[in-house]
């Protein structure tokens, strides 16, 4: 018990995930951690299971006799039918799972917990930390404006230097670029792959806690939550049922000097009625959470690996003059890459809105004025080039041509130095 108090004070909600992320990892290993610390007080401290015995058995005898038909599990048989006379058959109906639960809601509980562990570990190698960025943001919130603007600024600072992480890392890849294209450090894609690969362990962890309760629990009918459900809004009793019965048989020898004499007694099971209201919940709380996941997953994967969708995310905060609209597009191509979308995506939802279309607007900005200078640049060598070939031989033009060649040179020189300093243009 100690064990899962402890466990309960590391959970902790993060700043760069979702509402449907924080169902899986934190409130329902939240929920879950609770229900098995308090199974485990009920079932070890209290009695967990009570017998009736005969007469004859002395109170150890009687202790004895309920400690060991919880150890080794007991059988239910239905009012109506008569108690089977093969040991076969009572073998195949024995309850199996009551004395396992809180040991199967803890593993239950670290299953929804493992996800976000890979999740906090493998994402710190995008060079980008979302959960520091969040923070910077609530910190400044109700602050100054001017210190909101630097924290802005800080970031679309960030997002830059790692654009141009991403194209030098394209540019020295070498024969290992396979390995990091894989992983997305050179596509733009590293935080989108893990945040992705989360998403779908989030998804396998239902279903396999799914499959496994079923198999936990001796249930061969994958609806038996519908079938539960509609006996108590019908009335129908357990007894009918056998869901999780209340009173169940036990069969357990005593020797007495040489011989040997089996007994068959009749236990009530008090911890299946919360067993049954337990496992009732999880079982809507799985199918809930499921298709809560399944549909935030393809949200995501709309929003991040379609370029069409990441290009309407921007237009929600640009609103481009006609003449742009072709550089638009090319800054969302070579700019606003999935992990950038995500970045931004998650000020929205932790932060606020406003930072978000702040930090956009801030980079295309950037992005604009750059691509004026590489046009001027672009020109400038044009014209060069244009005069060498035409006036080669005038020497009158020598002096206007040194003056182009070295307006071009100082042209061309600016833009590289400003273009080291901002967002690069390549798209290799």
């Amino acid at each position: 018990m100690n064990l899962l108090g402890n466990f309960l004070t590391t959970i902790k909600p993060r700043l760069d995930d979702t509402v449907i992320d924080r169902l899986n990892y934190y409130y329902s290993t939240l929920i879950i951690t609770v229900m098995a610390i308090t199974l485990t007080a009920r079932q070890y401290v209290g009695q967990p299971l009570q017998c009736w015995v005969p007469a004859e058995f002395s109170k150890a005898w009687e202790q004895y006799a309920e400690n060991y038909c919880f150890v080794y599990n007991t059988y239910w048989v239905s009012p109506e039918e008569d108690i089977p006379n093969q040991v076969d058959e009572r073998v195949r109906r024995q309850l199996l799972y009551y004395q396992w639960v809180p040991f199967i809601m803890a593993l239950q509980a670290g299953c929804f917990y493992l996800p976000v562990i890979f999740y906090s570990k493998v994402n710190k190698s995008s060079g980008v930390d979302v959960t520091d960025i969040i923070k910077s943001l609530n910190d400044v919130d109700k602050a100054e404006k001017t210190e909101r603007a630097k924290a802005v600024n800080a970031i679309t600072a960030i997002i830059e230097e790692s654009l141009r992480l991403m194209f030098v890392r394209r540019q020295n890849a070498g024969k290992h670029w396979r390995a990091s294209m894989k992983y997305g450090l050179l596509s733009g894609t590293y935080l989108t792959n893990v945040y992705t690969t989360t998403k779908l362990l989030y998804l396998v962890n239902l279903v396999g806690q799914f499959i496994m309760m079923n198999q936990f629990l001796g249930q061969d009918n994958h609806l038996w939550g519908f079938n539960i459900l509609h006996d108590i809004t019908m009335g129908r009793d357990w007894e009918l049922s056998g869901n999780f019965p209340r009173v169940a048989l036990c069969d357990f020898t005593v020797r007495t000097l040489a011989n040997v004499q089996r007994f068959s007694i009749q236990c009530v099971l008090m911890l299946n009625m919360f067993n049954e209201k337990i496992f009732l919940f999880l079982y809507w709380w799985l199918v809930f959470v499921f298709f809560l996941s399944l549909h935030d997953t393809a949200q995501w994967q709309l929003l991040l690996r379609w370029p069409n969708h990441r290009t309407q995310y921007v237009k929600r905060f640009i609103r481009p003059e006609m003449e742009f609209k072709l550089l638009l597009r090319e800054f969302c191509e070579r700019v606003v890459h999935p992990d950038v979308v995500f970045v931004l995506e998650m000020i929205s939802l932790q932060a606020n809105e406003l930072y978000t279309q702040e930090v956009i607007q801030a980079l295309w900005k950037e992005y604009q004025t750059n691509a004026q200078l590489q046009d001027i640049v672009t020109k400038l060598d044009f014209r060069r080039k244009t005069l060498l070939l035409t006036q080669p031989s005038k020497a009158s033009d020598s002096g206007h041509l040194s003056e182009v060649e070295e307006s071009g040179e100082e042209a061309e020189d600016e833009g590289e130095n400003d273009a080291s300093s901002s967002i690069q243009f390549q798209s290799n």
